[in-house]
């Protein structure tokens, strides 16, 4: 029995030490937004104009950085893709120096992603955002950042992180 509550209390302050470590990761490495970004007007692969402030007066907003040659967006990607296919409507995507916007389009077709993309082929707007690590994934709730990470994520994880914010 004192072995089961000595491997509980291990496991108990490990997943607390790694919790800690990942909020410090998470804060050391996270994006930060230009003056007036979140009233920049993007324009989506698809034609609509997005405003990230007048968006997240309805709901949160998932804003995604992403690049079609990062090998973690590739197992990220797939949990953006399942919250646009679960619902979420706030979710605007930003692909990093992923090509043209038929590139990208290409790119998205072929992994049946069906979120909504605005091109950064030179890598201006992510720049503008201080991105320093792909992925980064910023909630934005009543025009304000309230949550950014970055890395690997899953759809729990995220869904959680809407639901908090």
């Amino acid at each position: 029995m004192n072995k089961i509550k000595s491997a509980v209390k291990n496991l108990l302050v490990f997943s607390l030490l790694v919790t800690a470590l990942s909020f410090a990761v998470d804060y050391w490495r996270r994006p930060n937004a230009p003056e007036n970004a979140l009233q920049q007007t993007l324009l989506a692969l698809n034609g609509e104009s997005v405003q990230l402030a007048k968006l997240s007066k309805e709901k949160p907003v998932l804003l995604y950085f992403w690049g079609s040659w990062c090998s973690i967006c590739s197992l990220t990607s797939p949990s953006i893709a399942s919250l646009a296919n679960d619902g979420v409507q706030c979710l605007v995507s930003v692909a990093l120096k992923s090509g043209n916007d038929q590139a990208v389009q290409d790119y998205l077709q072929q992994h049946q992603y069906d979120f909504l993309t605005v091109n950064d082929p030179q890598g201006t707007l992510s720049a503008q955002w201080h991105i320093q690590v792909t992925p980064s994934i910023i909630i934005i709730k009543n025009g304000k950042i309230v949550h950014t990470t970055t890395g690997l994520s899953s759809p729990w994880g995220l869904k959680l992180r809407l639901w908090l914010s």
